[in-house]
């Protein structure tokens, strides 16, 4: 009976033993995987674009540059330069005051 269970532990890991590792390298780096992706849609997504100004938290900023891991804004009141992650942008209360277009 040991070796019959040998066997088929044997067989079903082998089969089966790299889904077995992706599930847990999946539990493991979930955080990280969740925070990549985030940070793809903001980069391929046209929510923000360099030049765009802003409003963050009641203060004007104009974006420099929209990255894979990171956005850059300048910050127009203080007259600095501030970099945030990606994934902390949802964080943030952000405002973009759009221009439509004057209808008759």
């Amino acid at each position: 009976m040991d070796q019959e269970i040998k066997l088929l532990v044997e067989d079903v890991l082998g089969h089966y033993g790299w889904m077995v590792l992706m599930i847990v390298a999946g539990f493991l780096f979930k955080e990280s995987i969740t925070n990549a992706l985030e940070a793809i849609m903001i980069f391929i997504g046209n929510d923000f674009n360099n030049d765009d100004v802003i409003y963050i938290s009641g203060r004007e900023a104009r974006i420099v540059r929209v990255g894979i891991s990171k956005t850059v804004f300048y910050m127009t009141d203080r007259g600095t330069k501030m970099i945030v992650p990606n994934e902390k942008l949802k964080k943030f209360n952000i405002r973009k005051n759009i221009t439509t277009p004057y209808r008759t």
